[in-house]
């Protein structure tokens, strides 16, 4: 009997024991299963997310694209109407030597009566001078002018006023010496454009048009002599003509 209840006891234990390891099994594999879900769960919302910002991204560089297409034509169109432009221009620059001789001799004749009031026209650097003789030249610092060239401009004035469609640019020009704290200007730039006034108010005081000349002060910004400083003392006087009729007619 003893023996039998031995034997009950251990059966008993070993069916605790059993049922014991069978729930702590299933309690893993649920919380197993459990993590997995989650991530499966978590994974799965990612990927949602991922397609969504692909869809996005596609829309977005759709869009751009349409975007720079569209520049991309504007550009070009811009580029043709340019070259268009370019094009008309070079055939306007591209004049015969026979035509610009033509241009010279029309302006030269605009300028040719400067010639009877002992005024020559010179042409240097691109520009054309109308020369004086004398010249209109200064001692260092001053603006005045000499009874000389009070009469030459004097004549000058007599041909301006007998060729209203005539206009002059007068430039006022000076050395590269330093200004006097004593004197009735700032700088450079101010005494020569005193020079290039009191040859402008001249000519107006003989009876020019204002409208005719004009008057701009270069400093010491443009010399004549780099190793002679009284040669930058200077007014120039400067053609000024209107070339509309002769740029139109060619």
């Amino acid at each position: 009997m003893r023996l039998i209840l031995n034997f009950l006891v251990v059966v008993f234990a070993l069916s605790a024991l059993q049922s014991c390891v069978s729930k702590k099994k299933y309690d893993e594999l649920t919380a197993a299963k459990e993590a997995t879900d989650a991530a499966l769960a978590e994974t799965q919302s990612k990927v949602q997310d991922l397609e969504e910002a692909n869809a996005e991204l596609n829309s977005t560089l759709e869009s751009e694209k349409e975007r720079l297409n569209g520049e991309i034509s504007d550009i070009r169109s811009d580029l043709d109407a340019t070259k268009s432009q370019m094009a008309q221009v070079e055939s306007k620059l591209e004049m015969t030597q026979e035509e610009l001789d033509q241009v010279k001799a029309e302006i030269e004749g605009i300028f040719g009566t400067y010639k009877d009031s002992g005024l020559t026209l010179k042409e240097g650097d691109g520009r054309l001078y109308v020369v004086t003789d004398p010249g209109v030249m200064y001692r260092s610092g001053s603006y005045g002018l000499s009874s000389d060239e009070r009469s030459a401009l004097a004549e000058l004035a007599e041909t301006l006023k007998s060729n209203p469609d005539l206009k002059i640019l007068v430039e006022g020009h000076t050395d590269s010496d330093g200004v006097l704290s004593t004197a009735p200007y700032a700088d450079n730039w101010e005494l020569s454009t005193k020079r290039a006034l009191a040859v402008v108010r001249e000519l107006v005081k003989n009876g020019v048009d204002p409208s005719q000349v004009a008057a701009v002060g270069r400093g010491d910004t443009m010399p004549a002599d780099a190793d002679d400083k009284s040669a930058n003392r200077r007014t120039e006087i400067l053609a000024d003509p209107d070339l509309k009729g002769v740029i139109n007619n060619n």
